[in-house]
């Protein structure tokens, strides 16, 4: 993900099942979390494509059996190469990415 326009900055707080918010970017991003002084994690993600896809077509993930293709698999799927923040009472703390 290299253009501000193919990706999104999505944030999850602790103890959250679903996200509550998107950015366009991680300035803006950041500004809302600092503000509010949340703690949670920072991701982004491609725009108009899963984490799945993205991670396959740029050889980040090869798939080697069946449950590799499953919904289940596909649907919860999120690559470690995707760019990750935490925060702390809105203090980032560390950007993650496994590469």
């Amino acid at each position: 993900m290299s253009h501000s326009s193919d990706r999104v900055f999505i944030f999850n707080s602790n103890k959250s099942c679903f996200s509550s918010a998107v950015f366009s970017s991680f300035p803006l991003a950041n500004i809302w979390i600092e503000k509010n002084a949340l703690s949670g994690v920072l991701t982004e993600y491609p725009l108009n494509q899963g984490s799945y896809d993205w991670a396959v077509e740029q050889g980040y993930f090869k798939v080697k059996s069946p449950i590799d293709r499953a919904p289940v698999f596909i649907g919860s799927f999120i690559s470690t190469y995707q760019k990750r923040w935490h925060f702390i009472d809105g203090e980032v703390l560390q950007e993650t990415v496994d590469q």
